[in-house]
């Protein structure tokens, strides 16, 4: 009997130091998980070429990075105007969707990435925290709903960062820039060159996807006046069938839509 009890006894202890052993082992693997993504976690900095001030105010709008460059790593997210204003570009996970103005005024798109930007900035992301909007929001309440969202989860939004949003839009005002930027020109009151009309639309309804950055008091910097967001929208022509960008002026959201938040390390 004494031998059978000692028997158990010898079984149990083993079977609990191989449970522990296991435990340990797992926890070691969960947290080399833990470093691995953490790594890959968002490192906090924004990558910038020129301002908005420079490009726009100065017409200091020399190519000043190609766009090849920003896209050989992967997972980077960012908006740019092309050198001489003349189009814009927007990234999402290292691609990227360049649109000119054509001369009868429409919209191309275009696949070469050895050309120029002269004002571009965006970050490297892997990994983001999702946040359904669960109402509609109109334009005039976006940067707060973007600013209180990021606070939320933990964001110092006295610094930019970049930022998504998937879904359906309404209230939409956007532009592509064919040499002359319409938001400074309506502020200075400026008369645009007829060769240098951009594309403007408006849309009440219009899916896609925006990628954009939050920038508190960076106007001249990375925002236009009264707003701490420059916005890029992502949208399928309706003339042309093509995925196509434009510069945001004005944008509301329609219940539903993701917004995603980078995942700092």
């Amino acid at each position: 009997m004494k031998k059978r009890y000692r028997l158990i006894l010898i079984v149990f202890v083993l079977t609990m130091s191989l449970a522990v052993s296991q435990v340990y082992a797992e926890d070691g693997k969960e947290d080399k998980v833990a470093v691995s993504l953490a790594q890959e976690n968002w490192d906090g900095k924004i990558v910038q070429y020129g301002t908005m001030h420079e490009a726009i105010g100065q017409k200091q709008y020399e190519g000043r990075v190609s766009l090849d460059e920003v896209v050989n790593k992967p997972h980077f997210y960012g908006v740019a105007a092309l050198e001489k204003l003349k189009g814009e570009a927007t990234f999402s996970d290292s691609g990227a969707t360049i649109t000119v103005v054509t001369a009868d005024g429409g919209l191309n798109s275009i696949k070469e990435k050895q050309i120029q930007a002269t004002l571009l900035a965006g970050a490297y992301v892997s990994f983001w925290s999702e946040h359904k909007i669960e109402k509609d929001t109109p334009p005039s309440e976006l940067d707060n709903l973007i600013r209180n969202k990021a606070v939320e989860s933990g964001f110092d939004v006295s610094k930019p960062f970049v930022f998504t949003l998937d879904g359906e839009f309404s209230e939409v005002k956007l532009h592509v820039i064919n040499g002359e930027c319409p938001m400074h020109a309506r502020l200075r009151k400026i008369e645009i060159p007829k060769e240098s009309k951009p594309f403007e639309g408006e849309y009440t309804r219009i899916s896609g996807k925006v990628i954009g950055i939050y920038a508190s008091n960076a106007v001249g910097i990375l925002t236009h006046p009264d707003t701490s967001t420059h916005l890029h929208l992502i949208f399928k022509d309706e003339v042309s069938g093509e995925m196509v960008t434009g510069h945001v002026e004005q944008l509301g959201l329609v219940s539903g839509v993701i917004l995603k938040l980078p995942l700092k390390s």
